[in-house]
């Protein structure tokens, strides 16, 4: 994983720190980040808008 930009706001998770780049961070609320076991990593889910 990248280290974050200087404008990203970096927050935390589940004890894990994630950098949020500002052009979407409207898009965040309602996220849950996730280990996923079958795809053996990190999932954020929760939010449903087709934002994306």
């Amino acid at each position: 994983m990248d280290e974050p930009e200087a404008d990203d706001k970096v927050v935390t998770l589940n004890d894990i720190k994630v950098a949020i780049d500002p052009n979407i961070e409207m898009y965040t609320d309602g996220l849950v980040l996730e280990f996923n076991e079958e795809m053996n990593s990190l999932v954020l889910s929760g939010n449903e808008s087709d934002c994306c």
